[in-house]
């Protein structure tokens, strides 16, 4: 539930303006017993925020009184932080393959894990006896579309679409490709899964994923700042967390070319049960399970047609 804290830093004197390095020391105290987990990191990003600075830059200005209209902003963003609303959100933006991606309550807020993942797809379609400057990628289910622009920034001569069921995300997608410069490249199309794609008969290379994967029963338990505010869409996978696997496995194999691949990004603990459904497709081979840098099960990865290994 989206609560309605006091929050709020007080000048240090009455008529006084506070210092920055005031507002920080007030500020820290209160995003702690809001139960924000990076207090200091979050109040500097959004004091530095508030001053439309770089964090360097406001440590040379810790000292200095601050005018009423940034002391007002930067009141107003700890406000919504202390309400445990993403620090992403509040910023509005987010990193991903070192790309500066727009976020807001319409996407999913892109996890560094997720790297992983293109870095995989990266590396297939390098390796793959199908590869030509215009390899066909779909992305299902782009949401803020960091995996679908990433690939395209990789691979400038790349056919890349993507989907998703929310016109919302792929509005914010589309803002993001144009920031990047590759909205002509990206074809973004909205509906479930494969049903907007399904004109494209001749397949794609390679078929990308990061689907909902909570289980319904564990999403009461996540952290405010993803329960409370990104997108239920995004994160509710079914009883079991593992619907859109299912989907994935029994409708994807149908839009990949022989000797192309489906990569999917998985949550922890779902490896077995996810790659034990790929290696039951008897037109999927070199099923595997491929772990991230915290040593956590991350991707798996399905080849279409005869074993390959890579």
């Amino acid at each position: 539930m989206r609560g309605s804290p006091e929050s709020g830093v007080r000048s240090p004197g009455s008529g006084v303006l506070p210092t920055a390095a005031d507002l920080l020391s007030q500020a820290v105290a209160e995003l702690a017993e809001h139960g924000v987990l990076n207090p200091r990191l979050d109040a500097e990003v959004l004091l530095a925020q508030a001053l439309q600075a770089s964090r360097p830059a406001l440590y040379l200005r810790l000292h200095e009184p601050l005018a009423a209209g940034y002391v007002n902003t930067f009141r107003e963003l700890l406000r919504r932080r202390a309400q445990r609303e993403p620090l992403q959100y509040l910023t509005g933006v987010r990193e991903f393959w070192s790309l500066e991606f727009k976020v807001d309550p319409r996407v999913l807020i892109p996890r560094p894990e997720t790297e992983v993942v293109v870095e995989t797809a990266l590396r297939l379609l390098s390796h793959s006896a199908l590869r030509t400057p215009q390899s066909a990628i779909l992305d299902v289910g782009t949401g803020s579309g960091c995996i679908a622009i990433a690939l395209a920034k990789e691979l400038s001569q790349a056919e890349v679409w993507a989907t998703d069921i929310s016109p919302d995300a792929l509005a914010v997608a589309r803002e993001n490709a144009r920031h990047h410069g590759v909205a002509e490249r990206i074809r973004f199309l909205q509906g479930d899964l494969f049903l907007p794609v399904a004109e494209k008969k001749d397949g794609f290379d390679l078929i990308i994923a990061n689907p909902p994967y909570v289980a319904r029963s564990a999403l009461a338990a996540l952290q405010p700042e993803v329960r409370d505010w990104e997108p239920p869409v995004a994160l509710d996978g079914g009883l079991d967390g593992l619907d859109f696997y299912r989907r994935l496995l029994h409708e994807g194999p149908t839009h990949v070319r022989a000797g192309g691949w489906l990569v999917m990004e998985i949550g922890h603990g779902q490896g077995e049960a996810v790659l034990r459904r790929a290696q039951e497709r008897r037109d999927l081979s070199a099923c595997r399970c491929s772990a991230d840098y915290a040593g956590r099960e991350r991707v798996i990865i399905a080849c279409k047609g005869a074993t390959r290994v890579h």
